[in-house]
């Protein structure tokens, strides 16, 4: 049985489990809902919830088809690379979004997404680069009044 059991997928997903059950726990202090809505502890607590269960099914699944079960569908490497690129690209953006402000680092964001993992023309990047971060500058800042990091350009 242990011979047909992918250990890299297993061990990653108890590894999940663990993380999720840890951020259960520590969202479980946090106040779940305030006067105004969703308190801090909303989130993270249906995101912890939703990892162990994901996680949990894919030990499941992975169990069954070592005890004879329907074979899990594997992941290649091939769709590794973007993913990465795109987790780089979004922490680059979250640690620049304080010191070069929303409209910057989201720019910057979905230039990487369109021209590097999509493969989009240039033209077309900066059209849908400049148009959504427009959009979400507009809806966030002007229309729900969410104060956005500036950056040093004021906007």
């Amino acid at each position: 049985m242990w011979k047909t059991l992918d250990k890299s997928e297993l061990v990653t997903a108890l590894l999940l489990v663990a993380l999720g059950t840890y951020i259960v726990a520590a969202a479980w202090e946090w106040p779940y809902m305030t006067a105004d809505g969703p308190g801090p502890g909303f989130f993270p607590l249906w995101i912890g919830i939703l990892l162990v269960v994901l996680s949990a099914l894919l030990i499941a699944l992975q169990v069954a088809e070592a005890f004879g079960g329907k074979p899990v569908a594997r992941t290649g490497w091939t769709g590794t690379r973007p993913a990465l690129l795109g987790w780089g690209a979004l922490v680059v953006a979250a640690a620049l979004l304080e010191p070069a402000g929303f409209v910057a680092s989201y720019l910057l964001l979905s230039t990487v997404l369109l021209r590097v993992i999509f493969r989009r023309s240039w033209t077309s990047t900066a059209v849908v680069g400049v148009i959504s971060t427009a959009g979400f500058w507009g809806l966030f800042v002007k229309l729900l009044e969410v104060r956005l990091p500036a950056g040093p350009w004021g906007f």
